[in-house]
């Protein structure tokens, strides 16, 4: 608490501070606040000293990007000698929080950093870094929903030295590499030099690294494992901006912690609040009863009414009167100082004894003291309607007589010309001319068989396998059956490296084809998302990817053509890569959207 802001305190005459909430960061306060304007909670920093005045121009740029998983800026200002810049209310248990029951799931990290990632690409385009990230600031809310807090506002206030915009992505990069980490095992890994604090225990370190989270925990996917270990590795290796952590991550699908991280962000965000009641002896809060709201027909609405009294908002019942010629006529209102009676309960009138317009049981209580017993509306002059309405059956019947009688003509006209059309065969029969109908009638019968030549079927992709020499697992084994699946718009990728030879880690990676049975190959065709590279063909498999002749090789485009010089037998080929090509954004890295064999 500072001398300046307290609980109670109201600053720019709008938010009231509340209570207090935890801070990992030093002559940094944060507070719960009510928005006494729109009545709504939100969430007050106060800054009290050091670098004030550029935390809060980092705040102002933060507020112009605008996204549902940044947590809103929503206003900057002085009080005193004290700074505060004020945002919604965070929701939801913080990563560090989640880590500490234990690691996420792998799919479950994957969601989380992914969210996170994309968040910090929509930033990075408006040209704000977070450059500060660490478990406390990652947030995942009871719906699913992930929020990153902190935006340029903390690297301000912790003295983060701004550069390039390419070291900036590269940094926000790591970070979110390291979250990763974090969420897979539990374990922070603080990179060289670190400032920023955390309540997560440290991960362990081999010859200056990180140990590779597959050796802390169990089940971690290669992908991710060799994520973790190639980024925080002591190359300078992996993604170089959030957007490239996206493209690492995904897919992701569904983020299914929220409501363990509500009951984890309810434990830990209710500790003040409950520390408080208890001190003051109050009991805590028990969740009011639900509202329960009485209903009533509106049939026995009115039942409890007296006798005779008209109920509210039902017209007045039209007076039922003779007119000379004997027929019910409806004349208006009754007539002043004449009570209408409502009658008892009557059963209702079968189908059959309904009038021709449509009634209302529920309204139809009504009869001037007794003289009518069924419904009163009823007042309807059949016979003069009967004699109105127009029957059109005899209309539909004679005009189906009359398209019948027409039918019939022609089909006896048809009947009648039908022998002159006969008469032509016998004509023909009898100049002798059938046989050489027949002769040429032969050749469409031969030329079926003339169809049938063109059954080079290609060979039948039966699987397909990445292999890297330098691991025997093979390099982003998952989703490789993309490559192959008869679809242009989905691909597979390898790893981004920072160079076309791999980084000078090893000498190639590739794909290995296996066809269902030995097949006759003549050549294959692959379509890759960029240019350059280099790639070889042989008959081989991935155990000794450069064994065997070699087939053909060629630099990459968006469609490579790879005509052997004789066709093959074999059962398997290989495609081996010993350059990267580059892809639409730049990166080295191979993206194959489709192979087919000849």
């Amino acid at each position: 608490m500072t001398e300046e802001v307290g609980r109670g305190t109201v600053l720019a005459g709008r938010y009231r501070v509340v209570d207090p909430l935890p801070s990992d960061l030093d002559d940094v306060s944060v507070w719960r606040a009510t928005d006494q304007i729109l009545d709504r909670p939100v969430r007050v920093r106060v800054l009290q000293s050091g670098a004030v005045a550029p935390a809060l121009d980092a705040a102002r740029r933060a507020a112009l990007v605008t996204d549902s998983r940044l947590v809103r800026v929503l206003d900057v200002g002085m009080h005193g000698g004290a700074g505060y810049v004020v945002s919604e209310q965070i929701s939801g248990a913080s990563l560090a929080q989640l880590v500490e029951r234990g690691a996420l799931t792998a799919d479950q990290a994957r969601a989380v950093v992914g969210e996170a990632a994309a968040a910090l690409e929509v930033a990075r385009r408006r040209g704000v870094h977070h450059l500060a990230l660490r478990p406390s600031v990652v947030h995942v809310s009871a719906d699913g929903r992930v929020l990153v807090s902190g935006l340029a506002i903390d690297a301000a206030l912790l003295g983060t030295a701004q550069a390039d915009s390419a070291a900036t992505s590269r940094t926000d990069a790591v970070d979110l590499v390291r979250l990763l980490y974090t969420g897979l095992t539990g374990r922070w890994p603080a990179g060289p030099d670190d400032v920023r604090t955390t309540s997560v225990p440290a991960a362990p370190v081999l010859d200056g690294v990180p140990v590779p989270p597959g050796e802390i925990a169990s089940g971690i996917p290669n992908d991710l494992d060799t994520l973790c270990s190639v980024t925080l590795g002591p190359h300078e290796d992996g993604p170089h901006s959030p957007g490239d952590v996206v493209h690492e991550l995904e897919p992701w699908g569904e983020i299914r912690i929220g409501r363990a991280a509500d009951d984890t962000a309810g434990r830990g965000g209710a500790v003040a609040a409950g520390a408080a009641a208890a001190v003051a002896g109050d009991e805590p809060e028990r969740p009011a009863a639900p509202v329960r709201v009485a209903r009533q027909s509106v049939r026995s609405a009115f039942d409890e009414l007296p006798a005779g009294t008209p109920r509210p908002g039902t017209p007045p019942p039209a007076v039922p009167t003779r007119s000379p010629n004997g027929r019910v006529e409806r004349t208006g209102v009754l007539p002043v100082g004449v009570a209408a009676t409502p009658a008892g309960p009557a059963t209702p009138p079968s189908p059959a004894a309904l009038p021709p317009l449509v009634r209302e049981p529920e309204t139809d209580l009504w009869d001037d003291g007794g003289s009518f017993a069924d419904d009163p509306f009823a007042f309807v002059e059949e016979e003069e309607e009967t004699r109105r309405r127009f029957d059109p059956t005899a209309l539909v019947l004679v005009l189906v007589g009359v398209a019948v009688l027409i039918g019939l003509v022609f089909a006896a006209r048809s009947l009648f010309t039908s022998p002159v059309g006969d008469r032509e065969p016998v004509a023909q029969q009898t100049t002798g001319q059938e046989p050489p109908e027949t002769e040429a009638a032969a050749p469409p019968v031969a030329e079926e068989p003339a169809e049938e030549p063109p059954q080079a079927v290609p060979p039948t992709i039966a699987s397909i396998r990445t292999f890297d020499p330098t691991d025997a697992a093979g390099e982003r084994v998952e989703n490789v059956e993309l490559a192959v699946d008869g679809d242009p718009s989905t691909f597979w990728f390898s790893y981004t490296y920072n160079r076309p030879d791999f980084g000078g880690l090893k000498e190639g990676m590739g794909l290995e084809l296996t066809f269902a049975e030995a097949s006759t190959v003549s050549g294959v065709t692959l379509h890759v998302n960029g240019t350059g590279g280099n790639v070889e063909v042989r008959a081989t498999n991935g155990g000794a990817p450069t064994e065997g002749p070699l087939l053909a090789s060629s630099t990459l485009s968006q469609s490579t053509v790879l005509t052997f010089a004789e066709p093959v037998q074999t059962s398997t080929l290989v495609l081996y890569f010993t350059e990267l090509p580059t892809n639409a954004a730049g990166q080295f890295r191979l993206e194959v959207t489709e192979i087919t064999v000849s």
